[in-house]
């Protein structure tokens, strides 16, 4: 999430969001039927399963911005269920869909744009900041209680390796989100509470933080050892099976 104002360029079509989700379905539906082992469908899986997460995210953010007295999040299409309105090419597809091609990293993605100054003071504007994590850790609870409802006999199934997977990657994108850097929302969250002669540095530093960051997942020894190891161990605490993770992982890139 970020303060810069935009304005979409068309009107939001809810159509998309609900072609997306009738895709995620169709996708897990036909894992159902898919014989164990690394498979295109469990990738189309995940990456539509995750722009519907990244949608649930911007959505969150900009509810509570609304309540928090930012209407403009309306005209912008932000209450509505179209993943166009949720950021620009770059940040919202590109980096993370690279991230999660190369690194199978939950990267952030997605941005809404809120006006901080019509929000009712900075308890708001962290609320609004912190809303996103939220969702996308209820997200991961949903996807957690949905595996601990599967039998043990069905528990190997590629549909249930595939939620694992996508689980895993709720709980890497929550991590990075609460991160407290510039652009993303720990710091965001925090941001109101800090003095406005920063604001002209910390805008420089928003628009290179996101490209840092993916450098230090990809290339700095240890950093993606430390961020995988701490989704598992929290996906894990929420009752999703290692084995599952991995064997989803595995799929996932299945051209490897």
């Amino acid at each position: 999430m970020t303060a810069v104002p935009a304005k979409p360029v068309a009107p939001p079509n809810n159509l998309i969001g609900l072609g997306l989700l009738a895709a995620f379905l169709a996708f897990g539906a036909a894992l159902v039927l898919a014989p164990a082992g690394k498979s295109p469908l469990t990738f189309a899986f995940i990456m539509t399963g995750w722009v519907l997460a990244v949608m649930a995210h911007e959505f969150a953010h900009a509810g509570v911005a609304w309540l928090a007295g930012d209407h403009t999040v309306r005209e912008k299409g932000y209450l509505s269920f179209d993943p166009r309105r949720y950021g620009d090419l770059g940040t919202s597809l590109v980096i993370p869909l690279i991230a999660l091609a190369l690194g199978g990293i939950g990267f952030p993605g997605g941005a809404v744009y809120l006006r901080n100054d019509l929000m009712r003071g900075p308890g708001w504007r962290a609320a609004a900041s912190l809303a996103g994590p939220g969702a996308t850790l209820l997200v991961l609870l949903v996807l957690a209680s949905v595996l601990g409802l599967w039998t043990p006999s069905a528990s190997t199934s590629p549909l249930f390796a595939a939620l694992a997977m996508l689980a895993f990657l709720q709980a890497t994108a929550l991590i990075l989100n609460l991160l407290p850097l510039p652009g993303l929302d720990g710091f965001n969250a925090i941001r109101p509470f800090l003095p406005r002669s920063w604001a002209p540095a910390i805008r420089k530093a928003e628009g290179v933080a996101l490209l840092l960051l993916l450098a230090a997942v990809l290339l700095l020894p240890g950093f993606s050892d430390l961020l995988f190891g701490g989704a598992v161990v929290l996906a894990a605490a929420l009752g999703v099976p290692v084995e599952a993770m991995q064997t989803g992982w595995d799929a996932f890139h299945f051209w490897r």
